[in-house]
Parts: C-alpha cells; structure tokens; sequence
C-alpha cells in the first residue's frame, strides 16, 4: 500500500514539474525579448558614458570626484587625478570598472599625501 501511494505521489510530483504556468512562460518570454534587445542596442555614445562614469564616481562619498578627470575612447576609460590614498585609488577603479560599457580602465590617479592629511600647499609671498 505504501509503494502504490509513493509511485502515485512521484508520478504527480513528476507530472506537476512539467508543466510551467502561464505567467511564468509569459515572464521567461519577456526576460528572452530582453536579452535580445539588449545584445542588438547601439553602444552608449563616448560623451553618454563619460557622463555616466563621472555620475558613478560622485556618487561614492568617500572620493572627490572634482578632482578626478575621465577620458573615454570608445569604452576604454582612464582617470587622471589625485586622491588622498591608495585605497581610493583602488575604489575609483572598481566603480568604473563596473559601470555597462567600460572595457577597461587605465588607473592612473596619483596619491596626493597632502590630501589626506587635509594640508594644504601655501604659496610663498
């Protein structure tokens, strides 16, 4: 009695796992549609990703963006600047890394000692 009542069981579990409901077709069809759009969209203009990569970096509190510049070619992005430790440094590389469109990046921020011990340079008179 036991086998029977299993195999009937397994068979509706079985049969249950085969059919998919109608959203979820209809949610795997939109998700499908998506990724196709997405592989045919024209790539962000240089000056749309720029924007965009600047926009990343502002928006980490922990880094003056004013003080860091970004140059694109065509999704190779390199940041020039000063930052006030090596760890920001790191960061600012990872979130322009991260950004859609960035093939890579040329980290050449420098560490401005002066920064981060928030002296600053007076002029002589």
């Amino acid at each position: 009695m036991k086998t029977v009542l299993f195999s009937i069981a397994a068979a509706l579990a079985l049969w249950g796992c085969g059919r998919e409901e109608p959203a979820t077709q209809t949610k795997v069809e939109e998700i499908r549609q998506g990724e196709k759009a997405a592989d045919q969209a024209k790539p962000l203009s240089t000056t749309s990703l720029t924007q965009i990569v600047k926009e990343a970096l502002q928006s980490e509190s922990s880094l003056d963006a004013r003080r860091i510049d970004v140059e694109n070619r065509d999704g190779a992005v390199a940041l020039h600047g000063r930052v006030a430790t090596e760890e920001q440094k790191e960061k600012a590389g990872r979130i322009v890394s991260s950004v859609g469109g960035v093939k890579s990046v040329d980290n050449r921020l420098t560490i401005d000692d002066a920064a981060s011990t928030g002296a600053t340079t007076e002029l002589p008179r």
